[in-house]
């Protein structure tokens, strides 16, 4: 028996906008004004952030304005879209929630599953999101000083890059082993998929981003919802294959 419940213990790592927070923009408004302020003047090509890295935001930036993306140039612009960010708090954080959020994160533990994130957030940007709507508790570490736990935009160049980086560090803080076939990638965009895939690990793809449903569905992830205000596909698709 006890060797059955490890079996069905998954780990579920989320991403953050569009998929635990709808997408508001508070990200890009505080990016944008720390452009302003570093490059004033200096027209760009805008272009979608979803899915993608901080890190290669800013960078893909910097080359569209014709500034060389130096290490320090990236760091910087960064640095400051954290400080801008922290004035981006919404007067009713309740209302972006992505539906179904909060009572799934409640009820994945009491199941037996653990949580973590994987995010283009920078790890500073992740927390003050997070924050902002009450949910960081939930992805905090039990140990290494309850720091929010996963992967984030600084700890790979790629989003497949974060899939084993996030392993890693939860394997180490949950004391127990994450197969791929037991680890899954919960996001809203196309490159979240892309990522599971590339890493070997399961996907389970939410509409409730800036992807149309037909063209998230027709990537074929491992799971495809509308979002998670029912997560019963989500509990069914965990212990699919698993001994009753």
């Amino acid at each position: 028996m006890a060797l059955q419940q490890e079996l069905r213990v998954a780990l579920l790592l989320f991403d953050i906008d569009g998929t635990l927070i709808r997408p508001m923009g508070v990200g890009r408004r505080a990016f944008e004004r720390a452009l302003g302020e570093l490059y004033a003047g200096r027209s760009r090509q805008p272009f979608p952030f979803d899915g993608l890295l901080d890190t290669q935001i800013a960078l893909k930036t910097l080359v569209a304005m014709g500034i060389e993306p130096t290490a320090r140039a990236v760091e910087d612009l960064l640095a400051l879209y954290i400080r801008r960010l922290k004035d981006e708090r919404p007067s009713n954080p309740e209302e972006h929630l992505c539906p179904g959020v909060a009572a799934l994160l409640a009820s994945a533990p009491r199941r037996g599953h653990d949580l973590a994130l994987l995010t283009g957030n920078v790890s500073q940007g992740a927390l003050l999101k997070l924050a902002f709507m009450g949910l960081d508790g939930h992805f905090r570490a039990r140990r290494e000083g309850g720091e929010l736990l996963g992967a984030f935009g600084e700890d790979a160049q790629a989003r497949a890059g974060l899939v084993p980086v996030a392993v890693a560090r939860c394997e180490r803080a949950f004391g127990k082993r994450f197969p791929p076939e037991r680890t899954w990638l919960i996001g809203d965009s196309p490159r979240d998929v892309e990522a599971a895939r590339e890493a070997g690990v399961r996907c389970a793809a939410v509409a409730t981003g800036l992807t149309e449903p037909s063209v998230l569905q027709a990537l074929e992830p491992d799971l495809f919802l509308l979002d998670l205000s029912d997560p019963a596909p989500l509990w069914a698709a965990l212990n699919q294959g698993l001994p009753a």
